[in-house]
This record gives structure tokens, C-alpha cells and sequence, in this order.
């Protein structure tokens, strides 16, 4: 006999206490259970299809919100670097005068302009 998953072993569980709980024995058809439930075993399913499908996208869309915050703590990390960088730039600049040296290089620009 093949291992169950975790997963599988609940629903398992789940589904015996639903059936004892209905009065359905162990080990009815899918046949069966339609006809207890009023519905056809196509309708049935298509009922078991249709939450398959809505269970994959679910996971689906869970896997793309964990891919989406691992990209925004990458993005924070970044951001903060860049900032970090940049401070220190401005320091630099700061501190070897380099704003003031661009203030006279402007002014002198603009005196050139006028003059012309």
C-alpha cells in the first residue's frame, strides 16, 4: 500500500466522519453517494472538479504572494543600500566642497550667458 501524506489522511478522516455522521456506510460508491445527495455522478464530478481547480488556483495565487514578498524584502534591502549610498555620497560631497564648487561653476555659466 502506497504512504499518505499528512493531507490526504485528514481528508480521509474527515470524510469518515462525514459519512458517519450521514449514516452512509464505509465504502459506498461515488454512485451511490450522488443518489443519497439527489444529484447525478456527473454533477458530483463536476462538483470535485470544479473545487480541484479552485484548490490549484488558490495554491497558485498563494505561490505568487510569496514570491511577491520575497521580491519586497529584496527591494527593501535594496532601497535601504541605495540610501545608505547616497547619504554617504552627499557627505562626501559635503566634505571635499563639492556643492560649493558647483555653485561657482553655475554662477560663472550665467555670467557667461548674460554677457553673451
Amino acid at each position: 500500500m502506497e504512504e499518505l501524506t499528512s493531507e490526504e489522511i485528514k481528508i480521509l478522516i474527515k470524510a469518515s466522519r462525514l459519512a458517519r455522521e450521514k449514516g452512509i456506510k464505509q465504502g459506498t460508491s461515488v454512485k451511490e453517494i450522488c443518489k443519497i445527495a439527489g444529484i447525478s455522478r456527473k454533477t458530483g464530478y463536476q462538483w470535485l472538479k470544479d473545487e480541484e481547480a479552485s484548490i490549484k488556483k488558490k495554491d497558485e495565487e498563494f505561490q505568487k504572494f510569496i514570491h511577491l514578498q520575497v521580491d519586497h524584502q529584496k527591494l527593501l534591502q535594496k532601497n535601504a543600500r541605495l540610501r545608505f549610498e547616497n547619504e554617504g555620497m552627499h557627505i562626501a560631497m559635503e566634505i571635499h566642497g563639492v556643492d560649493e564648487a558647483i555653485k561657482k561653476k553655475l554662477a560663472m555659466n550665467q555670467k557667461k550667458k548674460r554677457k553673451l
